[in-house]
């Protein structure tokens, strides 16, 4: 796959992108020459300081705040960056809750809040990114899954995330033949604040056969792979980043 700045000439929207996998995965885009669009809840500063990491790159780079669990603000930030640039070629759904609840103690509240970020924010931003991709017969459209791995206290996190692989891959069969891809990108073993300490355990079932935990960097090198050109035969498809700790 060529590296350099394979991306030029493309824009790119990454939700949830103030910091962690979200920042690392624009800030590759920029890197291979996109435009991007950073997306933060509420933290601007945050959001800028990103976005002036992407300039100093080389990149143009907007900051369109907003809540993605609300459909209306993700029109919204769509609408924004779409006034900026041409069109956005790449979205990338990143932005995510992951609250630890048992099954008895979530609330309706809860429930259908940690579904409108980690599940309906994916639809909307599809559907609102779609019909520009369809017009230029080419765009990437890329989910930020989980492990997949069953753990109590995710009851939320998984139904959203089961749903997400779902969603991935209808979009993948409506909207192949516009020359639009559809795919997810499932990390797992990452360390994304960078404190873990020495090596992942050898055995068990949080062993690494990598033998080391993932950086914020492995997921964006794979999201760049499915952005890429040369990706457009890849669709409907989950690349699992996780060292190995979970085989598919």
């Amino acid at each position: 796959m060529e590296t350099g700045r394979d991306l030029e000439g493309k824009t790119a929207l990454v939700t949830g992108s103030g910091r962690n996998l979200g920042r690392a995965i624009l800030l590759e885009f920029a890197a291979r020459g996109a435009n991007v669009v950073v997306n933060a809840r509420s933290n601007r500063a945050e959001a800028e300081a990103v976005a002036a990491e992407a300039r100093a790159l080389g990149a143009d780079a907007l900051v369109a705040l907003g809540d993605v669990g609300d459909p209306d603000a993700v029109r919204a930030i769509v609408g924004e960056a779409q006034r900026r640039f041409p069109a956005i070629d790449i979205s990338v759904s990143s932005a995510a809750t992951r609250p630890h609840q048992g099954v008895l103690d979530v609330s309706a509240e809860d429930w259908r809040r940690a579904l409108a970020i980690n599940l309906d924010a994916s639809f909307h931003l599809a559907q609102a990114v779609a019909p520009a991709m369809i017009e230029r017969g080419w765009g990437r459209i890329i989910h930020i899954g989980g492990g997949f791995g069953v753990a109590p206290g995710r009851v939320h996190t998984l139904a959203g995330k089961g749903g997400l692989l779902g969603l991935t891959r209808a979009l993948a069969a409506d909207l192949g033949r516009h020359g639009i891809t559809a795919n997810m990108v499932a990390p797992a073993a990452i360390d994304v604040s960078g404190e873990r300490a020495g090596s992942p355990p050898e055995s068990g079932p949080d062993a690494v056969p990598a033998g080391r935990w993932g950086t914020p960097e492995d997921v964006a090198w794979a999201c760049a792979v499915l952005a890429s050109e040369r990706s457009g035969f890849i669709t409907g498809q989950t690349l699992y980043v996780n060292g190995g700790r979970m085989m598919r």
